[in-house]
């Protein structure tokens, strides 16, 4: 089978430091106001690594990892999260990806989750992918860019670059010189968002579409209910009327034409 035939191999993995910044920027800061979508981010990336090794129209694996910058909550002596960490990890499993928790001996330390370096190198080694594509802006990865180079393995660097108010404080968050220098390709995905705003007419997102209740009164059916049971508890509307007794309670005809 020629190499335009057969399966591209891509290996996607995401630093969730670089990820939960990034969308607290977009979903805070941003005019978006809206995060990242992992289904559609993890479908770009299939299709721009097609394109970018011209392998357009061939099939496309895609091995898909987030690597928390926490440890599991059974790790952890108490749960300070919440159950934001258990929402995350349901939006990234129906997704496609395989979440990774960080060591427990990090636990004071937020940080970048370094399995990552290694598990992706275990990839490259084992020839289990063609293609690495790496979303950081964090310089502990910097090491990983020669080791894969060693075993034939190409990497792409998702990186971001933005700025922002937090109060008067201004904010700057760059992906790091020497990270960005040693991989082999780089897009800046801060250019790429803004090609993609969440809008509902567009054929694709990469950020989720805002959550639009529907008004109140949308539902016909129950408003229709509501102003039955406010009608029955409001005796004002009918104890008035010559057809309703003191009670509440409609007359029959016949007693109604007695008066």
């Amino acid at each position: 089978m020629s190499s335009q035939l057969s399966v591209l191999r891509v290996g996607f993995f995401l630093d969730g430091y670089t990820l939960k910044k990034v969308n607290e920027y977009y979903l805070k800061y941003h005019r978006y106001h809206a995060r990242l979508d992992f289904k559609a981010l993890k479908g770009w990336v299939r299709d721009y690594s097609m394109k970018l090794l011209g392998r357009e129209g061939c099939p496309v694996e895609v091995e898909a990892h987030y690597y928390h910058p926490y440890v599991r909550r059974v790790d952890r002596q108490e749960p300070l999260y919440g159950d934001g960490i258990d929402r995350l990890e349901k939006q990234l499993m129906m997704a496609g990806f395989e979440v990774h928790y960080n060591i427990p001996e990090k636990v004071e330390k937020m940080g970048p989750n370094m399995q990552l370096v290694e598990d992706a190198y275990l990839y490259a080694y084992y020839h289990k992918i063609d293609v690495i594509v790496l979303l950081s802006t964090q310089g502990q990865y910097s090491t990983l860019p020669e080791r894969l180079r060693r075993e034939g393995v190409p990497m792409l660097l998702l990186g971001w670059n933005f700025e922002y108010l937090r109060g008067e404080t201004p904010i700057y968050w760059r992906t790091d010189p020497s990270l960005r220098e040693q991989s082999g390709y780089y897009v800046a995905m801060e250019e790429v968002a803004e090609k993609y705003p969440p809008t509902r007419s567009a054929e694709r997102n990469l950020f989720m579409l805002p959550y639009n209740p529907q008004p109140t009164d949308s539902n016909i059916w129950r408003a229709y209910l509501q102003k039955i049971m406010a009608s029955l508890d409001d005796k004002d509307n009918y104890s008035d009327k010559p057809n309703f007794r003191k009670s509440g309670c409609k007359k029959s005809p016949a007693v109604a034409r007695l008066g």
